[in-house]
C-alpha cells in the first residue's frame, strides 16, 4: 500500500484532546492532478492567540505520547499521522478588507509523516475567524488553500502533488500545548530536504 493513502484510512487510535476536547478539526486535502484525497481528522489541536489579528492555530492526529517521542528526537518507523500549522495574521473586517475566495490572510503547513517518513505541504489561503479572536480563542474555515510539497524525507512517495486545502477547526489559546505540537512540526520539517 502506498505510504500517503495508508492515512486516509483512519486517524490514530488513542488520541486524546489535547485542546478543547470533542472534535477538533477536520477537513481535506484534494489533488489538483489526480482527484486522489488525504482525509484529515485532526483531534488534537490547540491556539496561541496573540491579538485579534493574529494567532497560530496547531492540530495533530498524534497522541500526546507520540509528540514527545517526537520532540525528542525518536520519530518509530511505523508511526503515521497528520500535523497542521495555520497562521492567521489578518483577521478580515466586511467593508474595511476585501474578502474574496481568491485573497489570503493565513498560511498553511501540513506535515504529513508516512510510516516515519516526512512530507511538508505549504501554502495559503482565505480564513473568517470572525470574533473567536477577541475571546481568546481561534476558529473557522480555511478554504481553498492551495498547497505544495515543499519539503520531503527522501523515502516519502508524493501521491498527491499540488492540492487545495480546506481545514475547519475551533482551538483554545494554550500556549504549553500550542508549543508542544509546533516542537514536532519544526523537528519533522528540519528532517526533510527541501525540494528544487
Amino acid at each position: 500500500m502506498p505510504m500517503l493513502l495508508a492515512l486516509t484510512i483512519t486517524p490514530l487510535a488513542g488520541c486524546a484532546g489535547l485542546g478543547a476536547g470533542g472534535s477538533g478539526g477536520s477537513g481535506a486535502m484534494v489533488s489538483d492532478v489526480t482527484a486522489r484525497e488525504l482525509e484529515l481528522r485532526l483531534p488534537n489541536r490547540a491556539a496561541i492567540v496573540t491579538d485579534e489579528n493574529t494567532a497560530d492555530v496547531y492540530l495533530t492526529d498524534l497522541s500526546p505520547s507520540t509528540l514527545d517521542r517526537i520532540a525528542g528526537g525518536d520519530t518509530p518507523p511505523e508511526v503515521s499521522g497528520t500535523l497542521v500549522h495555520i497562521h492567521i495574521f489578518l483577521n478580515p473586517k466586511p467593508g474595511r478588507t476585501p474578502i474574496e475566495p481568491t485573497a489570503a490572510n493565513a498560511t498553511a503547513r501540513v506535515v504529513v509523516l508516512a510510516r516515519g517518513q516526512v512530507g511538508v505541504y505549504d501554502g495559503a489561503g482565505f480564513l473568517l475567524p470572525g470574533k473567536s479572536l477577541r475571546k481568546n480563542s481561534a476558529s473557522g474555515t480555511l478554504r481553498n488553500a492551495h498547497t505544495r510539497l515543499s519539503r520531503a524525507s527522501e523515502g516519502f512517495e508524493d501521491l498527491l502533488g499540488p492540492t487545495t486545502l480546506r481545514v475547519s477547526f475551533a482551538a483554545k489559546n494554550n500556549e504549553p500545548e500550542a508549543e508542544r505540537i509546533a516542537r514536532v512540526v519544526r523537528v519533522l520539517s528540519a528532517a526533510a530536504d527541501p525540494i528544487e
